[in-house]
C-alpha cells in the first residue's frame, strides 16, 4: 500500500472514531416567534438581549457549559467558567428555540477552569438552527450598542 493511500485511510478511520466527545460552540439558545422565523429574510436584524457576549457548549440534551473567550498571543482559547445541565423547554407553541452555532469543538473533559484550544472564531459566519435544522446564516453586529444578529442568507425550506 502506498504511503499516501495509507495516510488517507488512517485519516478517514480517525474521523469515524472520535477520541473525545464533540460539543457545539454556540450563543445561548433563545426563542423567536415561529411566524417571524418563517418571514425571515436577508438583512433582518435580531436583537439578542445579551448584556455581554457569552458562549456555551451544547450537546443533544442541552447546555453543558458556559465558556469565556481568552486571547493568548495569536490564538483564541475557551475557558470553562461554569457547568450546568439544562434542557430548554419552549414556553409556548408560538415560539421556536433558536441556536446560533459557531462550530464544533472536541473536548476531553468538562470541568470548571479547563482550557480548550479553539479554532479561529469567526463571528461573521454563524449557522442559525431552529428545530435541529439549519435555517439561515448570519453574523454578529452592533446595533445601537447592543449585540445583534444580522441575517446574511436564508436557506430554502424543504
Amino acid at each position: 500500500m502506498r504511503a499516501d493511500t495509507q495516510a488517507d485511510s488512517l485519516e478517514v478511520m480517525m474521523q469515524k472514531h472520535q477520541i473525545y466527545p464533540c460539543y457545539r460552540l454556540a450563543l445561548p439558545p433563545f426563542e423567536v416567534k415561529k411566524r417571524a422565523l418563517k418571514e425571515l429574510k436577508r438583512g433582518d436584524i435580531l436583537l439578542l438581549e445579551l448584556e455581554r457576549l457569552s458562549l456555551v457548549l451544547l450537546d443533544d440534551k442541552g447546555v453543558n457549559a458556559e465558556v469565556m473567550i481568552e486571547h493568548h498571543r495569536a490564538l483564541d482559547r475557551l475557558r470553562i467558567v461554569s457547568l450546568r445541565e439544562q434542557t430548554r423547554e419552549s414556553i409556548s407553541k408560538k415560539y421556536q428555540a433558536v441556536t446560533v452555532m459557531l462550530g464544533e469543538i472536541p473536548c476531553k473533559k468538562l470541568e470548571v477552569g479547563h482550557v480548550i484550544g479553539a479554532m479561529d472564531l469567526d463571528f461573521g459566519h454563524l449557522a442559525i438552527i431552529a428545530g435541529q435544522k439549519k435555517i439561515a446564516e448570519g453574523s454578529l453586529v452592533n446595533a445601537d450598542g447592543r449585540i445583534a444578529l444580522q441575517i446574511n442568507e436564508v436557506l430554502p425550506s424543504l
